[in-house]
């Protein structure tokens, strides 16, 4: 005897239809280098014990990204932001592993403005498995994450995928929307390859991989 198909959870039956979705990892771009105290430091220490890193020559998305699909051909570009960050690490005895410089995650975004991001998933090793579940053919939950005051999920039914991101304290919904899931999966291998290649590209040219773990 065949299961029934998994039902559609209610709160799908509200959303918004939305085309033209893209998938990518995002890297994160600091623009300043704090060098102050680790613990106990004032908001004005905070403020004020930075230095300018190097940008680079790549559009920003959402203001603090750039996209591994806009990187492709400027791979230089990255590097040299990337070099600035472990070369005032070096300067200021710090560890460049401790804050955001190397942070990346996966990125949903459409031609509207539509940029979601994952507050909580600051590798490769993470991002990696929301891309890679978008593979599936298999109706139900595909993917859902909670964490400190952010919630996010993810499910198929009839080909179409709906994805709701929210506070689960508040229960506030910041989108709750719905694309098709075809022109998406096809995406998913070459995110894949592209982004791999670039973390591969990073590691050779600093001798370190900082990017799939942060170890």
């Amino acid at each position: 005897m065949n299961a029934a198909p998994p039902e559609l959870p209610e709160w799908a039956q509200q959303s918004e239809p939305v085309d033209g979705v893209r998938i990518d990892i995002g890297f994160v771009i600091s623009t300043t280098f704090y060098y102050g105290p680790e613990n106990d430091f004032s908001a004005a220490q905070w403020e004020a014990l930075r230095e300018p890193l190097a940008q680079p020559a790549i559009p920003l998305v959402a203001e603090h990204f750039v996209l591994s699909a806009d990187c492709v051909g400027k791979e230089d570009e990255l590097c040299r932001h990337y070099r600035d960050v472990l070369d005032k690490a070096a300067r200021h005895g710090k560890d460049p592993r401790r804050g955001a410089y190397f942070w990346n995650r996966p990125v949903v975004h459409a031609p509207g403005g539509l940029v979601l991001s994952f507050p909580w998933h600051d590798h490769f090793i993470d991002g990696r498995l929301f891309i890679e579940s978008l593979q599936t053919s298999e109706a139900g939950e595909v993917f859902s994450y909670y964490e400190q005051g952010w919630e996010f999920d993810l499910h198929l039914y009839e080909e179409t995928l709906y994805m709701r991101e929210g506070d689960p304290d508040s229960g506030a919904t910041h989108h709750n929307l719905r694309f098709a899931h075809a022109p998406v999966k096809t995406q998913v291998p070459g995110v894949m390859a592209r982004v791999e290649a670039l973390i591969a590209r990073l590691t050779r040219e600093f001798g370190r991989d900082y990017w799939n773990t942060g170890h």
